[in-house]
Formats: structure tokens, sequence, C-alpha cells
């Protein structure tokens, strides 16, 4: 079977942030390469990477700037080109898999795919697959892994399944990982090898969500335990088995009560969404008989009768770049059409306003503007001192009101942080943070969105006429 292993490194670790660079493989049946497409996406006006971000992608701004050639919409065109040819070599379906992709990655390259006026879903023929499902499921099958990975841990108190500890514990990689895209497809593409030979665990054709087979006990009072890695390496069982009964399914996701979190708090918290080529779900199948256990499944059955897919979700109020999947089919169809004829009258026929805000954005972003003029001025700053005053909304919603991470980061935060990198860098005389640290502060400095609104982003920041 045919496959594509990919990688993303990013500005942030938001879908509102920007991919910096990208590495597409495609690998025959024996998991040969025999295409790539890798490449550098230059940075628009709207993005500041953030000091972490940086710092674990290792990318110098200044450079990246000068060496990358296209933008996000001329590299998000090549990106679908480069798919849809290998789907036309596979004749098919073809394997789609990163790693740890299912929580960051695929996201992140749909949302840039529509924003771009692309659609992200090749008529279904992309079949989604996260190698850390196989991870996963070889850690909880496989002797041999999981001595490998426990032993690479030894003297931590947390297991990590990263794809550099798990590389580093079977041999594959020697040093750091080099958070950079084309390097860690390869490395990807190793470790999925390994697990093929060492494991039989197949990512290309590993359902991960196992329960599948289960649905037709939807609200039956019927209760399976799911096996999940122990992260505790204190404690002396390497998995945690977890009693779970099903609340809702169909064809693509579910609804699942974790009884355990269910016996400590008898609250919709209990209840985990699903979704097939999405989340793993690692069962054997067998039912758990003991009277508390389904006297418990019952109770949650009755007190949730009410809940179904349809109604699971609260409605979002978060910013429509975190969650693009709000831009309906209709409502995508009429944007890509708007982008393609270069006319915003289109947007006319839509009533969705998410529409209208990823055009003007995708103008600010990419369109030439003269800063001279003051409504082209005033947008941009309009949308600096949203995202980077602290108003765009990253969750749909909000139940911890302190949550830091309800909304974008300040201006002021990000370089409040870079300030204490440094400091770090300086003290362990870190030469190579340093470098990246001024490149970043740099740019920050010298970017149109400090140049628009660096007074009220940043107090001393003087902002600079246009």
């Amino acid at each position: 079977m045919y496959a594509v292993f990919y990688d993303l490194e990013t500005t942030t670790k938001n879908t509102v942030g920007q991919i910096l660079n990208y590495s597409f493989i495609l690998v025959d049946d024996t998991l040969k390469p025999i295409g790539e497409l890798s490449g550098l996406v230059k940075i628009n006006r709207l993005q500041l990477p953030e000091p972490g971000a940086i710092l674990a992608n290792r990318t110098d701004v200044l450079d990246h700037q000068r060496i990358a050639t296209d933008t996000e919409p001329q590299a998000m065109r090549k990106i679908e080109q480069f798919l849809s040819s290998c789907i036309q070599t596979a004749q098919g379906a073809i394997a789609f898999v990163g790693y740890n992709s299912s929580r960051f990655d695929l996201n992140y390259l749909r949302t840039s795919f529509i924003r771009n006026g692309i659609n992200p879903y090749f008529k279904g023929l992309l079949s989604t697959r996260d190698l850390l499902h196989a991870v996963h499921k070889a850690y909880l099958t496989n002797t041999e892994f999981r001595e490998k990975v426990r032993a690479q841990c030894k003297g931590e108190k947390r297991l990590s399944l990263s794809l550099q500890t798990v590389s580093h514990a079977l041999g594959l990689l020697e040093g750091v990982q080099a958070h950079e895209s084309r390097e860690d497809v390869l490395l990807t593409i190793k470790l999925a090898a390994w697990l093929q030979e060492r494991c039989q665990v197949d990512v290309r054709t590993y359902e991960a969500y196992e329960g599948v087979s289960l649905h037709s006990t939807v609200r039956s009072g019927s209760v399976y335990e799911i096996e999940e890695p122990n992260y505790d390496l204190l404690e002396g069982s390497y998995s945690r088995r977890v009693p779970m009964c099903l609340l809702d399914e169909n064809k693509r996701a579910s609804l699942w009560v974790n009884l355990e979190r269910y016996a400590e708090e008898p609250s919709p918290r209990s209840i985990s969404w699903r979704q097939s080529m999405k989340h793993s779900f690692f069962t054997s199948g067998r039912a758990v008989a003991t009277p508390e256990v389904q006297q418990l499944a019952r109770k949650a059955l009755a007190q949730f009768k009410n809940v179904t897919l349809s109604n699971y979700f609260e409605k979002s109020e978060a910013d429509i770049e975190q969650d693009i999947y709000r831009l309906d089919f209709d409502a995508q169809d009429v944007y890509y059409r708007a982008l393609r004829e270069g006319t915003k009258d289109l947007l006319a026929g839509t009533t969705n306003p998410d529409a209208k805000k990823l055009w003007v954005r995708y103008q600010l972003a990419n369109a030439e503007l003269s800063l001279a003029d003051p409504r082209s001025a005033d947008l941009l700053r309009q949308y600096a001192t949203y995202r980077y005053g602290g108003k765009l909304q990253l969750v749909k919603a909000i139940r911890n009101p302190n949550d830091p991470d309800n909304y974008h980061p300040k201006l002021s935060d990000m370089m409040a942080e870079l300030v204490r990198s440094k400091d770090i860098a300086v003290q362990e005389d870190n030469e190579a943070d340093i470098k990246l640290l001024d490149s970043l502060e740099r740019f920050y400095r010298d970017s149109e969105i400090v140049r628009v609104a660096g007074d009220e982003l940043v107090p001393g920041w003087a902002r600079v006429a246009v």
C-alpha cells in the first residue's frame, strides 16, 4: 500500500499560526521513498512566531525570510498538487501518516488549506493515520518494544513516547531530534518499518479505533475496558485499564462514558468523544461483568439519556482559524470561489460571517499593502490588537476564566517570554539560542504589526507614524 508520511514545523501550536517548513514523502509497499515535496514558507505579515516554537524547531526567522521563496498560498497549492499526484500514482486511496498528527499536524494542514481556498479532503482518498497510535499499540502488546522504551526512560518519573525517545530506544536516532520536517519524516518512516517488522503493527492499515465492533451495544449498559499506557513509571503496571460504556455512535464517531471518571464526578466531563482515524481505542472487546460497574453504567446512561452526538458539542466561540470546521461546506465553496475569482462580492451569497472574516485576513496577509493608506493601516491595526492584544479566543468554550490558554498570548507576554528565555540562554552560555532569540526580537521590532500597533501592544514601543 502506498503512503505519504509528513511533518510540519509551525510558528505556534495554535492553528491561527502558519507553517514554517513542511515535508511530504511518498513511499511504496516496502516503505521505500519514491517521491518527495519539502519546502519553506515565508512568514506573512500577520504572524509573529512564539519563542517556544522557535526554540523547538530551531528556525532563525531572519535567515528563514531570506531563504524562503513561497508564500503560504503558493506553498499550499504545491502541497495540494503533490498529494493529488500521489493519489494518481496509487490509483486510489493512500495512507496519510504523521507522528502525533491527529492532534496537531492534520488540523494545522486542513486549516491552512481552507484559508487559502483549497478543499482539504481529497475526495476521501487520504486515509489518515497517526504513528503515535501504532506506538501505543506496540507498547501495550510487544514486550521487546516496551522494555526498550522503558529502559530509555530509566531514572525518569514519567514515560515518554515522543518520537525522539522512542527512536533513541530502538537505535534509530543518535543525538537530538532535528525538529526539521524532512529529517523528522525520514525518522518516522524508519520507525514505521521497525514497528511493522518487529511488532507486526503496520501503521498504514492499522485501525487504532478498535471500538467499532462494539457499536451495536449502544446504550445497552454493557461495559468494556480500554487499555492505555500508564505514564507513571513509579507505579508497578505498564498499562491502565479503564471501564467504558457506549452512549451514542454513528459511522464516524462515538460517545463513551468513562466510568472511572464518572465515579469521581458524575458530570458530562466523564463523556469522551472518539472519531475513527483520529483517536485510538484499545480494547479486548470482552465485557466487564462486575455488578458494581454495571450499576454505575446504568446510572450514567440514565443521567445522560438525552446526550447525543448531535447535541454533545457546545456552540463554538473560538476564533474561526481555531475552529475551521465551523465553516460549513456551502460557505467553504463560496469562499473558495471568491478567492479564485478575486472578488469579495461573491461572499454576499453566504450568511456565514466567518467566510467574510477569512477573506479580510487573507487580503491582509497576502495582498500588497501600503501602510501609508490609512484604511489599510487601520485594518491591520485592528487585527493586531485583536490577536496580539489577547482578545483572540483559542478554545471553543471558556470553562475556567483564569486559564491562560483561553486566549492567544499578548505580544507583551511573548516579549516577556523571549526575554526570560534569552536570560537563561545567557546564563548557560548557549550561543545558538541567543542567536535564535535575537533574530526573533529583531523580527518582532521590524514587523508591520509593531509598526501599526506597537504602542498599544507593548508599552515603550512607540508607534511608527504611517
